[in-house]
């Protein structure tokens, strides 16, 4: 009788350590903290006066989007990298690289003047090596573009160089996005090996309304990823700007 107490109490202990250390486990998972690094391209180009104001506020816009991430999901260190372009010598100005959300601060006027023609393909491919370097399997990575024209300025990467980047880093999970105006974005956006577009009016409404759209679609990628986690698919999604999918 008394092995038999011994046998029941050993067996009671010993569920009660798997117990405790599944909850250990499950714990650790929700505290363990993930990188998400958001790199934003916006074009400077001479063009973007037009929309100018939209174009300042949207950008603030964003970072507010990006901070709420952070709050909302704590377990989510949210990274900024923000750079705009035009074209020239000094094309590319970036204001913020690798940059913990908490210490971003709104961008002025005095960090995103308009003027000169658009070295998009430049700009994408210096900001996103640039990127690549930094960043681990373990980060996930958006990558959002916004130009109003086509590219036409660039010297030192082609289109066909940017869509072999662009897909090679889509297949180790990075999500890019782009957001076009004056143009056909879904085959702009192909021809660079980018999956996810979204067409905007080039005017004042036109940015607004375009504004509203990738701040939803970006609260519902943090979410998506908290939900699901960060490994669901090494592969993104392309359902980024759809909003009957989420």
């Amino acid at each position: 009788m008394l092995q038999g107490l011994q046998f029941h109490f050993s067996c009671f202990l010993l569920i009660k350590l798997l117990t405790l250390h599944r909850q250990t486990i499950k714990k650790g998972k929700v505290m363990e903290v993930k990188n998400i690094i958001n790199l934003i391209i916006l074009d400077a180009s001479g063009s973007m006066e037009s929309i100018y104001n939209q174009a300042l506020s949207g950008v603030n816009e964003t970072i507010q989007t990006i901070r709420m991430g952070q709050k909302d999901h704590p377990n989510m260190k949210q990274i900024l990298t923000l750079a705009s372009f035009n074209s020239g010598k000094e094309y590319l100005k970036v204001k913020y690289s690798a940059t913990p959300i908490d210490e971003v601060k709104e961008i002025t006027k005095e960090d995103y003047v308009a003027c000169g023609c658009t070295a998009l393909y430049d700009a994408m491919g210096e900001m996103i090596s640039e990127l690549k370097r930094k960043v681990t399997l373990e980060d996930r990575v958006l990558v959002t573009v916004i130009t109003d024209g086509y590219e036409n300025a660039s010297v030192h990467w082609s289109g066909p160089q940017i869509k072999s980047l662009v897909e090679e880093l889509r297949h180790e999970g990075w999500t890019f996005t782009y957001i076009g105006a004056n143009q056909d974005v879904e085959e702009v956006a192909g021809s660079m090996g980018i999956r996810n577009s979204m067409a905007f009016e080039e005017t004042e409404e036109g940015a607004k309304r375009m504004i509203v759209r990738d701040s939803q679609s970006r609260s519902r990628f943090y979410e998506k990823l908290h939900l699901y986690g960060f490994a669901k698919s090494l592969v993104e999604d392309e359902d980024y700007f759809d909003d009957d999918k989420k």
